[in-house]
């Protein structure tokens, strides 16, 4: 269960009893919820022209919540979570942010000169959780695959990063550049990562080929599950780029994954 879950349950057992209208449909509609309806721990109740939910056995919906959530001082961590509600995801935890690097000559990362060539060239990559970064050109790019040749399509004066996990505004903030440029999938969570850091560094640019229109006649796959939707970020954007791709990608239901520029 979520920290909804444990919010809606730990008020029924203070108040014994809470108006329907205020508990969450995701709850309301859950197995859990159900099942303690069909056991009459918990029933609906008439109120005004409403209903409330009331906790009808005491005991029984004590037990239920001791063993749903068998410890209730934890850590805001993974672990916390899932002592907490038996779910790893139950609630966003406090983490570090690992980066990868790729580079062709040095920088300043958490204060110290590095020789990012020296790295990359017997190592592959540079790994850190960092706290200043600076570099003239940097250049995000989204996928793991494409971070690891990315200098193959756009030479060797990017600082180029690689984030593990999804890019956040904090995450990033610690960054200085002179240019950034924004490499992604062309589809729509690919524009919202775009956004995401065009919010932190305003001069961001989003990479776009002279043959776009040419590769995605050719190479665009079906866009399928998470990749077909988009954000309210990407939905109101009106940056030219952003509008342009949004709408062929909405008008075709086909994507073009950043990965064919770098194999073509």
């Amino acid at each position: 269960m979520k920290e909804v879950d444990f919010k809606t349950y730990q008020s029924l057992l203070v108040n014994k009893s809470v108006s329907k209208s205020v508990i969450p449909k995701s709850v309301l509609q859950s197995d859990t919820f159900q099942n303690l309806l069909q056991a009459e721990i918990l029933k609906f109740s008439k109120l005004g022209r409403g209903f409330k939910v009331e906790v009808s056995k005491e005991i029984e919906f004590e037990k239920f919540l001791n063993s749903s959530f068998p410890e209730q001082d934890v850590s805001n961590t993974k672990s916390g979570n899932i002592k907490k509600y038996r779910n790893s995801k139950a609630t966003k935890v406090d983490s570090s942010p690992i980066f990868l690097f790729r580079g062709f000559s040095a920088y300043q990362i958490n204060e110290q000169i590095i020789d990012l060539q020296k790295q990359t060239r017997d190592f592959g990559l540079f790994s850190v959780i960092p706290n200043s970064v600076i570099a003239d050109k940097i250049c995000f790019v989204e996928n793991l695959e494409t971070f690891l040749n990315a200098e193959k399509l756009l030479g060797n004066e990017f600082l180029f990063v690689h984030k593990y996990g999804r890019i956040g505004k904090e995450s990033i903030s610690m960054i200085k550049a002179k240019e950034v440029l924004v490499f992604v999938d062309y589809d729509f969570n690919g524009l919202d990562e775009y956004l995401r850091i065009k919010e932190v560094f305003g001069n961001a640019e989003l990479y776009l080929p002279n043959n776009y229109s040419e590769l995605f006649k050719k190479h665009s796959a079906s866009l399928k599950g998470n990749k077909a939707k988009m954000s309210k970020a990407v939905k109101t954007s009106d940056d030219s780029t952003v509008v342009k791709i949004r709408e062929q990608v909405a008008r075709t239901n086909r994507f073009l994954e950043q990965e064919t520029l770098i194999n073509v």
